[in-house]
């Protein structure tokens, strides 16, 4: 794991990047939803992803969460911040190559639209808020859950058998084939 900081609106955004190979750019950017423990609910799933799968990721806490908790948190986090915030750490970390996202619950709005600005590859929203717009010509796939919006990340984490179906489910939506493809899953539909 590679620690990173990023200046953003005079404070710093607190991010690291896993991988085998820290000279390469990553594959994948994970974004964090609302909730306290920001880019550390997505530890486990981003270490099953380079172990398993090989796909190395990185992730950083938005502003006013986990380790960026010395900038002040924005009410709500409105998705413009985190597209904002988010677009910074896409030129400093991704050297202009082609990504993936993983985005729960409030920051799949955000992922979105950063798939309508950069080369994104596939989106994989994890419990999208209830009123999400799908948005692009990209490839993007949801996966409902049973909990509320905050809790997406420490339910994922509490269930090894789920773990294990994203972090398929976000490998098969990475190597795929190019198609368009735009699902939607129920959590208890796998």
């Amino acid at each position: 794991m590679e620690p990173f900081f990023i200046e953003f609106d005079g404070n710093y955004l607190h991010g690291d990047i896993i991988s085998d190979d820290i000279s390469l750019p990553p594959e994948l950017l994970c974004l964090h939803g609302d909730t306290a423990e920001g880019r550390s609910g997505f530890l486990l799933l981003r270490q099953l992803l380079l172990k398993k799968h090989a796909i190395s990721s990185c992730a950083f806490d938005f502003s006013g969460f986990g380790g960026s908790t010395n900038m002040p948190a924005h009410s709500g986090l409105h998705w413009q911040t985190q597209v904002t915030q988010a677009t910074d750490i896409i030129d400093a970390c991704f050297d202009s190559q082609p990504l993936s996202i993983v985005a729960s619950d409030c920051s799949a709005q955000a992922a979105l639209h950063l798939a309508t600005t950069f080369p994104v590859r596939q989106v994989v929203l994890l419990n999208p808020p209830p009123n999400w717009e799908g948005i692009g010509n990209f490839s993007w796939q949801s996966v409902a859950m049973p909990v509320a919006g905050a809790k997406t990340l420490s339910y994922l984490n509490s269930e090894p058998a789920l773990l294990l179906k994203i972090a398929k489910l976000i490998k098969d939506t990475l190597l795929g084939d190019g198609h368009l493809i735009r699902h939607s899953y129920k959590e208890y539909s796998f």
